[in-house]
């Protein structure tokens, strides 16, 4: 090889190979400190973009449980009045059987109509006041919940007015005791009230459900896509550590070349003497 001074391109070779090396060392100390095996969209440009997809995935997934679990709250919040319902229709019923008998006086029918009142009173009380986050429940209403991350994962709910026109027949004051054929009468309205409670009840159930089993599904397509975003963006830290030992080997290899380019210059000045 040709000996000169103004331009010594195995010094610039040598340069070049070693800051190649110390850039990739450097990117290896920044994965192994960060975690991450890329921490910019240089690293990995389709890796990175990926990652991102996988993030707004498990992003909109995590906030599409939040929203069925107040799917599930607002259920069992109606639920539990519906229950009280129930249970005050049947307690009328009762007394409504036990006013079809002709031996009670009209002092007996009006204790037993005037406990039918007060038990119509406090269903009515139930429905009118049954709210989740200030909206009524049990006055008829659809209730939309965004179920993931993706569009078409709307679940809804309807639920029935039981006040209002075509209220129960316990809530409207149509239980009349007054005789054993009013009550006779009264007990068809009250089985007809009986089974569409018995109907709302299962509609609420049967949402409770599939809403337990979306929020599920949900927890294990976060599982997954948080594993596949683990395998492209986290550091591989056996392999990035031997990547460091390599790096600083031929980092100190390049360094060594360069000093032994830069005594090539010297040569020439030992000729000129």
């Amino acid at each position: 090889m040709a000996l000169g001074l103004n331009t010594n391109v195995t010094s610039l070779s040598a340069q070049r190979y070693t800051t190649n090396t110390q850039d990739a060392q450097a990117r290896t100390l920044n994965a192994l400190s960060s975690g991450k095996r890329i921490n910019s969209a240089a690293d990995d440009a389709a890796g990175s973009a990926i990652i991102e997809r996988f993030a707004a995935q498990i992003i909109g997934n995590s906030q599409g449980i939040r929203n069925l679990n107040d799917a599930v709250s607002l259920s069992q919040t109606a639920e539990g009045a519906i229950s009280s319902i129930s249970d005050n229709t049947e307690r009328i019923r009762e007394l409504t059987v036990a006013a079809g008998n002709s031996t009670l006086s009209a002092s007996d029918r009006q204790a037993l109509q005037a406990e039918v009142n007060q038990l119509s009173q406090s269903n009515n009380d139930i429905i009118q006041n049954t709210q989740f986050n200030g909206m009524a429940i049990l006055q008829g209403g659809s209730f939309n919940f965004q179920g993931g991350a993706n569009s078409g994962q709307l679940q809804n709910l309807n639920t029935g007015n039981l006040a209002g026109s075509g209220a129960l027949a316990s809530v409207a004051g149509q239980i009349d005791l007054s005789s054993v054929a009013a009550a006779n009468t009264s007990l068809n309205a009250l089985d007809q009230d009986l089974q569409r409670i018995s109907n709302e009840r299962s509609n609420l159930g049967a949402f409770q459900n599939g809403i337990e089993a979306n929020i599920n599904n949900l927890r294990v397509s976060i599982e997954n896509q948080a594993a596949a975003k683990s395998r492209i963006a986290d550091t591989d830290y056996a392999a990035q550590t031997a990547n460091l030992a390599q790096e600083s080997i031929r980092s100190q290899a390049g360094l060594a070349m360069q000093a032994q380019a830069n005594a090539s210059s010297k040569q020439v000045l030992s000729l000129l003497r």
